[in-house]
């Protein structure tokens, strides 16, 4: 991969890391979006021009390294900070100019300023890992207006490898019992909604998401080794 935008500022690294970190900042980018095109390119190939959403795109950590692994694809990108959008516009200005990126903040809950049935892909590297269980479930319902119908959707989650290193017993009790785990975290960073960190269960994801989204598949660990990554895809004819 060539080099990538400017580093950003070190208190939007901190509202994606959750440390200043501008090491660690490059490389999970890097391993992110090589973990998303991998997903994404075993079903569609990222040589066409296709109609992308990266969805809770931060500063731009993932957007830098999907813009070189798919060149002739086009971009929305689509976070809750308006600070975060903000910076990714001006500092990608050769991208804006042409129209290939394009930057969109949310205002906390659905709706989003997008097209319905526009994106061939969506990918979202970390929003499902943050968001509590209500806002999971307005975000699922809306990412399958903006898909395609047979469009490939790519979530990350933190699944049972997560939650056996970052949980204490009694959470992993609750988890397995719920499906479902939530914990908030002090301040918000600058995004107009609730956030935290968000476990799910594989029962739990085939359970609840399909009621939004076609669950196509999983994959453990196979987001920086790290996160799941679920393959969804839009039906073309859902009821809710």
């Amino acid at each position: 991969m060539g080099a990538p935008a400017r580093i950003p500022p070190a208190e939007l690294i901190a509202g994606v890391e959750g440390c200043p970190d501008s090491a660690r900042f490059e490389q999970a980018g890097r391993m992110e979006a090589l973990d998303i095109f991998a997903a994404v390119n075993d079903r569609v190939s990222l040589e066409h021009p296709l109609k992308i959403l990266d969805f809770g795109c931060g500063c731009g950590h993932v957007l830098r390294y999907m813009g070189e692994l798919a060149p002739a694809a086009s971009f929305h990108a689509l976070d809750f900070s308006a600070e975060a959008a903000s910076w990714c516009a001006a500092n990608y200005p050769t991208e804006v100019r042409r129209g290939r990126f394009i930057f969109v903040a949310a205002d906390g809950r659905p709706p989003a300023k997008l097209c319905p049935d526009y994106f061939d892909v969506v990918y979202a590297a970390s929003a499902f890992t943050r968001l509590p269980e209500d806002q999971q479930h307005r975000w699922l319902a809306e990412l399958r207006r903006v898909a395609k119908p047979e469009g490939l959707l790519v979530i990350a989650a933190q699944g049972d490898a997560a939650a056996r290193r970052q949980l204490s017993a009694e959470d992993r009790r609750s988890l397995e019992q719920q499906g479902f785990l939530f914990k908030p975290r002090g301040g918000a960073g600058g995004h107009p909604q609730p956030c935290g960190a968000a476990w799910h269960t594989r029962a739990y994801i085939d359970r609840v998401w399909s009621k939004y989204l076609r669950v196509a598949g999983h994959i453990p660990a196979g987001m920086a080794g790290d996160r799941d990554l679920v393959l969804c895809v839009k039906p073309r004819h859902t009821v809710i």
